[in-house]
C-alpha cells in the first residue's frame, strides 16, 4: 500500500504511527507541498494523507484510514478517539502552529525541498495572527506557554515506566501533534513525556520532527 503525504503533517504521523504499531507495511510517497496535481488526480482535491490500497482503491481522511488498519488487524481497540483526546487536540493546535509553521520549512523535509514549495507553504499558512517573522521573534514567550502545556499533557497521558495506558487511537493523536514541537530546541520537555515520545518514535518508526 502507498501513503501519499507530507513528512510534517500530524494526520500523516498518526496514520503512519498506527501502521507501525500494527506492523502494516506502507510505501510512503512524500509529495512536494506545491504539488496540486498528484492529490487532485487521486481524490479530486489537495489533501493528505491519501492511502492507495494494493487493489488500487483510494482512501482519504486519517480517521477512516486508521479504522481500516484497526479492522484489518482485528485488534481489541477503540475505533474512535476519546472525547478527552479530541478536547486536548483542540487545545494543542495553536501551540503546534506557533512553533511548527515558521520552522518546518527550515528542516530537511522532502515536501519543502524546492523554493516554490516553501513559498506555497508561506502563502497558505501565514496569517496576521500567525506571522512567521513575529512568531520567531516571540519564541521565548511562546516556548514558556508550550512548556506549561507539555506539563499538563504529560499528566493526561498517565505515563509509567515510559508507557501510557491510553488507547492506540488516542496515543496516535498525542504523538502526532507533540512530535511537531521538537523542531524548537529551547522547549523543555518533561522527563516522562520525553521518554514516552522517544520510545513511541522508535516503536512506530515515525521520527520526531527535529
Amino acid at each position: 500500500m502507498k501513503l501519499y503525504t507530507y513528512s510534517h503533517c500530524p494526520f500523516f504521523a498518526r496514520v503512519s504511527y498506527i501502521a507501525g504499531k500494527l506492523n502494516i507495511k506502507l510505501e510512503e510517497v512524500i509529495i512536494d507541498y506545491d504539488d496540486i496535481e498528484t492529490p487532485t488526480n487521486l481524490i479530486g482535491k489537495k489533501m493528505v494523507p491519501i492511502l492507495e490500497k494494493d487493489d488500487g482503491s483510494i482512501m482519504a481522511e486519517s480517521n477512516y484510514i486508521i479504522r481500516c488498519f484497526l479492522q484489518q488487524k482485528n485488534v481489541d481497540e477503540p475505533m474512535e478517539p476519546s472525547k478527552n483526546s479530541l478536547q486536548w487536540q483542540s487545545s494543542a493546535f495553536l501551540p503546534l502552529q506557533q512553533i511548527g509553521y515558521p520552522r518546518w520549512p527550515l528542516l530537511s523535509l522532502s515536501e519543502f525541498k524546492t523554493e516554490s514549495s516553501r513559498v506555497a507553504w508561506e502563502d497558505k499558512k501565514q496569517t496576521i495572527d500567525l506571522n512567521f517573522v513575529q512568531l520567531l521573534a516571540s519564541t521565548s514567550d511562546i516556548v514558556s506557554q508550550v512548556n506549561a502545556f507539555l506539563i499538563g499533557s504529560e499528566k493526561l497521558l498517565n505515563i509509567e515506566d515510559g508507557k501510557s495506558n491510553i488507547s492506540l487511537f488516542d496515543s496516535a493523536i498525542y504523538f502526532s501533534i507533540l512530535r511537531g514541537l521538537y523542531c524548537e530546541p529551547t522547549i523543555t520537555w518533561p522527563q516522562q513525556l520525553n521518554v514516552w515520545m522517544n520510545n513511541e518514535a522508535l516503536d512506530s518508526g515515525v521520527p520526531l520532527l527535529k
